[in-house]
């Protein structure tokens, strides 16, 4: 079974896939789902280093690699 990683972000956005998870359809489809939730603040900050740029949305599991896909 293939792991996957994905972040909830809110419950809009994240309903038809944990409603799939709960339905057993990643499991047809071979894919062992896990989802990690979505954080960072909200706090608008300015950054002068490209590298010092929080990540917009609060989407910081993918930034930090910690998931497998990224769903806009």
């Amino acid at each position: 079974m293939k792991k996957v990683v994905s972040e909830i972000s809110g419950i809009v956005f994240s309903i038809p896939w944990l409603i799939a998870k709960d339905e057993g359809l990643f499991e047809e489809e071979g894919i062992d789902m896990t989802f990690v939730r979505a954080q960072g603040d909200r706090e608008n900050r300015v950054a002068y280093d490209p590298n010092e740029v929080d990540p917009i949305l609060g989407h910081v599991p993918y930034e930090q690699n910690m998931v497998s896909i990224y769903r806009a």
